[in-house]
């Protein structure tokens, strides 16, 4: 009551802070360090109220200022409730001298990227951490060969991290030289497409001769455009500073192909693949043509670590008599057949090709207009059936270049600073970061599943695995725009919409939590418990399944709570395995027990 009366009567408040002058003790003027102490408090209170920072000769830069007044936080104790920033205020305070001081744009200067990551670390400040950590790895070896004295204020935790990443972001790399190099994908034929069974019915030999004439047309589209493929440094037709694949090549080649998939792809029909291994006989379509491409478009996903998810909306728009002749429809099934084997004119071609395009998304580019100009020279003076092989070997090129590139071109998110940037901005900060215990750290995120079991995941493993990255990528993020259009069963867009665990989480159903209790003394996982079911032994495997959002559905639980009214049961097994898929996760969530024997 007094502290209002004192606000309200506008009189000073006199605020006493303790501290040693060397100037007292001597009975002199004020010696240097004792300006510095008093220049640091000042600094304190102006960073507070986001006012002008001082410097002084023994603190002149920026960095060494914030330094200062890091420490002085830490003398003085200012914390939020569980010690992850030093508190509202100079947590927005510090936001606000990131954004008008540009201190988180590291992007020319390798000493100011050392500098981010050690005031991340100092500030408790999340977003300078991140900033710093994302464009620190995408240039570490320039980092360590700089030498600086500031490194070793990194802290040895970061350093170890930085590096793994390092590693992880190379391995990334080759992977993806090893096919867009040439985009060469030797084996992508050697499975199903090589089967003497199906080559009886399905045409492979003309599906691999359109993927290979597809791949000679953008490897002589890209070396015309760039002056060689992979480009070369500082050529007359690129401006790019390092040669081979680099960050903004990728993503303007992850472009050119999402404008493709764009305008081919058939938005009513979702997916029903998942990351599991397809069994011989398992069918995915009722047409043959497409259950053989979906097949062969699984083993790619499958054909080196990780596995890769299905992309959501996986089969093109197929030309059709049907879209040129009124009365075709009506014909014998042996008429049409006949009619699909002869020759085309032109002008018939032109027409069915331009009604197997999403005209709406059809965009004036250099890539989308040569696609268009050579998709027809190549159906000169064919029969339809030519046409849908053709088509189909375009999709299956189309389709692995753009599972080949999300793991480089999806930056990592809540970066600011990105344009321009050559070096690939994809590794995130992993676990806790180093202001903040790893026991305090150590919290999950609780999924209900379709069988309706519920599962704790860290949200590192869902948000930054394989599938969270892709769920970040064009085809999904397409996909999640798509689902509520006319065309699409609405089972389907409701199973999305209630599955992504990126989406605002729902409030639960009354009654979920009856029987549920707080402990704050006892980690989550200590309750955890599958429920009934088992998502591996679901009959209903043909069901229309959205791979966007993997299954999971994320339930507003505070993380600290007691799980009741669950079955007993074996507890969920809660330590992420690199080498699994969610599908191999989920599929054990809820698995009765094997008896013993």
């Amino acid at each position: 009551m007094g502290h209002n009366n004192m606000r309200d009567s506008g009189d000073d408040i006199h605020l006493y802070m303790p501290m040693s002058i060397v100037a007292e003790a001597l009975g002199s003027e004020l010696h240097t360090d004792d300006i510095d102490k008093l220049v640091a408090i000042r600094n304190l209170f102006a960073f507070l109220m986001g006012q002008v920072l001082v410097g002084t000769w023994k603190r002149p830069s920026l960095f060494s200022i914030f330094l200062e007044i890091a420490e002085l936080l830490r003398y003085y104790d200012f914390t939020n409730y569980d010690g992850s920033t030093f508190g509202e205020i100079p947590d927005a305070s510090f936001v606000c001298y990131l954004t008008d001081l540009h201190l988180s744009d590291v992007r020319s200067s390798r000493e100011k990227t050392i500098e981010a990551i050690i005031l991340g670390e100092q500030m408790k400040s999340w977003n300078l951490f991140n900033e710093g950590f994302v464009h620190g790895v995408g240039k570490w070896d320039d980092l360590v060969q700089l030498a600086h004295p500031s490194f070793s204020m990194i802290n040895n935790t970061t350093q170890r991290r930085m590096e793994k990443a390092s590693r992880d972001l190379s391995t990334r790399l080759k992977a993806v030289q090893a096919r867009i190099d040439d985009f060469d994908f030797p084996s992508l034929f050697a499975g199903i497409a090589a089967s003497s069974t199906l080559g009886k019915t399905i045409d492979f030999k003309a599906w691999k001769a359109s993927f290979a004439s597809m791949r000679k047309h953008t490897l002589a589209l890209y070396k015309a455009q760039y002056g060689s493929w992979p480009p070369k440094a500082k050529s007359k037709k690129n401006e790019f500073e390092g040669s081979g694949l680099n960050r903004l090549l990728l993503r303007e080649v992850y472009q050119d192909f999402s404008d493709v998939y764009d305008m081919l792809v058939d938005r009513t029909i979702l997916t029903t693949r998942t990351a599991d291994m397809l069994s011989l006989n398992e069918v995915l379509s009722t047409d043959p043509q497409m259950n053989a491409l979906l097949k062969l478009l699984s083993e790619f996903d499958r054909s080196s670590p990780p596995v890769l998810p299905p992309i959501p909306f996986d089969l093109p728009l197929l030309p059709d008599l049907s879209t040129t002749r009124r009365e075709f429809e009506g014909l014998p099934v042996k008429k049409q057949a006949k009619e699909r084997n002869k020759k085309l004119k032109d002008d018939e071609i032109n027409m069915a090709l331009m009604q197997s395009y999403n005209r709406e998304s059809i965009k004036v580019t250099p890539f989308v207009e040569s696609f268009m100009a050579f998709e027809r020279s190549l159906a000169h003076g064919k029969s339809m059936q030519d046409i849908l092989d053709l088509r189909v070997g375009q999709w299956i090129f189309l389709y692995v270049v753009l599972q080949s590139l999300p793991l480089l071109v999806v930056d990592a998110p809540g970066l600011e600073w990105t344009q321009g940037v050559e070096y690939f901005l994809c590794e995130v900060p992993r676990g806790a970061p180093p202001w903040v215990s790893e026991d305090a750290h150590r919290k999950l995120d609780y999924y209900r599943v379709p069988d309706g079991s519920i599962v704790g995941l860290p949200p590192d493993l869902v948000e930054y695995g394989v599938e969270g990255i892709y769920c970040r990528s064009h085809c999904w993020q397409a996909a999640d725009r798509w689902m509520g259009q006319e065309g699409i069963a609405q089972g389907n867009a409701n199973m999305f919409s209630q599955t992504n665990p990126f989406q605002a989480r729902k409030p639960l159903p009354q009654g979920f939590l009856d029987g549920a209790d707080v402990d704050s003394s006892r980690p989550p996982s200590a309750y955890l418990s599958s429920g009934p079911g088992s998502r591996a032994s679901s009959p209903d495997r043909q069901s229309p399944r959205s791979s966007v959002a993997y299954g999971l559905e994320l339930l507003p639980l505070p993380r600290d709570v007691v799980l009741g009214g669950l079955q007993n049961g074996s507890r969920v097994s809660l330590a992420p395995d690199p080498t699994k898929s969610f599908d191999n996760i989920l599929g054990t969530v809820g698995a009765s027990p094997r008896k013993k024997k």
